[in-house]
């Protein structure tokens, strides 16, 4: 699973990468990604899950962004997605989390391949980053929560 970031940080999809300090049993990273923001990745082995905790800072989870967002999640392992966005539930069970209003997902890994949930999990980031957000609909949420300067987007 290390491997699968390490390639991602190599070919610059992060701007920064660095492994942190985790208790026993865990392994846990730090990602400089989309809009200058540190994302953790923490593997749990344990539980076979492997969760970004705070994926969309400051979503309510009684918000529609969030029950949207759960949706979104849902959607890419529904035969409607195309197979190569597609994630296999066979091979990860996706989740949505929300603790404080920090919006999260985790993947459980199901048949044991860590290297194709980490891809997966990062692929999903980035389509709710370019395509959830990116629409147009959560504009304010973007412009407000990431502090963007509105005639420059």
């Amino acid at each position: 699973m290390e491997k699968v970031l390490e390639h991602y940080a190599a070919r610059g999809v992060f701007r920064g990468f660095s492994r942190v300090g985790a208790p026993a049993g865990k392994a846990a990273f730090r990602l400089l990604w989309h809009r200058d923001r540190v994302f953790e990745v923490v593997l749990d082995t344990k539980t076979r899950r492997l969760t970004m905790p705070v994926v969309l800072p400051e979503v309510p989870a009684d918000s529609t962004i969030y029950s949207e967002l759960r949706a979104f999640v849902q959607s890419k392992q529904s035969t409607d997605t195309v197979e190569h966005r597609r994630i296999d539930p066979a091979a990860v069970r996706l989740r949505c989390t929300n603790r404080r209003s920090q919006a999260g997902v985790s993947v459980t890994v199901m048949n044991g391949d860590y290297e194709y949930a980490a891809r997966k999990l990062i692929h999903l980031v980035q389509e709710i980053y370019l395509d959830f957000l990116g629409d147009g609909k959560y504009y304010d949420y973007v412009v407000e929560t990431f502090n963007l300067d509105p005639d420059r987007m």
